[in-house]
């Protein structure tokens, strides 16, 4: 559990809510309570997990194939 302490002696509340909030942003435990927030079908985490690698294999496929064209182009006019 993130814990925050005034770094001198008058520090604004506001600053240190802001690094507690960064702190629990970083440990993930705001996207812990949000994944928890409602119930899930296991096999609707199975076709949430297959739609995100779906969606990384055909953006992987469309920036090589956009570099494989930057490439040809580029030696084209050399």
């Amino acid at each position: 559990m993130p814990k925050v302490t005034p770094k001198y002696k008058q520090e604004p509340f506001d600053k240190m809510l802001r690094r507690f909030r960064n702190q629990c942003e970083r440990a993930g435990i705001v996207k812990s309570v949000r994944d928890k927030e409602f119930y899930e079908k296991p096999n609707q985490k199975k076709h949430k997990r297959n739609q995100e690698m779906k969606r990384t294999r055909e953006n992987t496929a469309r920036k090589q194939a956009a570099a494989e064209m930057r490439r040809k182009q580029s030696s084209m006019w050399r």
